[in-house]
């Protein structure tokens, strides 16, 4: 799986449904109807792959999911 940043991954949050909630220290705190825990980010430059698929989870995505929301982040596709 490739690097993605923080910012990227609350980026691929908020098209999944999810709103940001709140900041504690240096994490961030998303949610969305339906799922059973929240969404935490920790805003960190390179997230490491087990915090990236641990979030995928969460959201219920799957990889193939994940990396199609992903590219439009990145503005690959639209």
């Amino acid at each position: 799986m490739k690097q993605v940043s923080w910012q990227e991954l609350r980026d691929v949050c908020k098209l999944a449904g999810c709103v940001e909630v709140r900041t504690k220290g240096d994490h961030l705190v998303m949610t969305r109807a339906g799922l059973a825990r929240p969404v935490i980010i920790k805003m960190d430059r390179d997230l490491g792959e087990d915090i990236v698929r641990s979030n995928m989870r969460t959201l219920g995505l799957s990889r193939k999911e994940f990396e199609r929301l992903l590219s439009i982040v990145r503005g690959q596709l639209r």
